[in-house]
């Protein structure tokens, strides 16, 4: 009986250190953002790229790549998964708020054939240019992004400069 009620006290005092052990899901998100952290990608929370002015929530997560000049402005989304905005050249996919520069045409129809299925936007703002992205993929997916994004920025930047 003494070793039943000592086996309980050990089981009664570990179940709760159980449950700050990360799931293979958190495990893998985990792994896919400290990748991407030392691709030189940030990774933070963000709006739904089709959100109106006055959606505030969080509820996205977007992997972004700095302008390697502080003064570099641009502002559009294009994305997909939703009927707000209007038709791109890509098929599927819609411009919301405003569009990118007729000279980036092809270089976003390249970045959009070599993204993820599970990307549903692009977006290029005062921070940078980045993706929306569900994090569903592998090592290899954040590896694509980080090139395309980098593609993408480069040709941004010297058109706009």
């Amino acid at each position: 009986m003494t070793w039943l009620l000592i086996l309980f006290g050990v089981a009664l005092v570990c179940s709760p250190l159980m449950w700050l052990k990360q799931s293979p899901y958190q495990r893998r998100v985990t792994e896919l953002r400290r990748l991407a952290g030392s691709l030189m990608l940030q990774v933070s929370l963000h709006r739904r790229p089709d959100a109106r002015d006055d959606e505030l929530r969080l509820e996205a997560v977007c992997y972004r790549l700095p302008w390697t000049d502080t003064q570099f402005r641009q502002n559009w989304v294009i994305q997909r998964y939703s009927e707000r905005g209007w038709d791109s050249h890509c098929t599927g996919w819609h411009w919301f708020g405003d569009q990118a520069r007729p000279e980036l045409k092809s270089t976003i129809t390249e970045t959009i054939a070599k993204m993820p299925d599970t990307v549903s936007a692009i977006i290029a703002n005062s921070a940078g240019v980045g993706v929306i992205w569900d994090e569903r993929g592998e090592p290899a997916d954040v590896h694509e992004i980080s090139e395309v994004l980098l593609g993408l920025r480069q040709k941004a930047e010297e058109i706009c400069l």
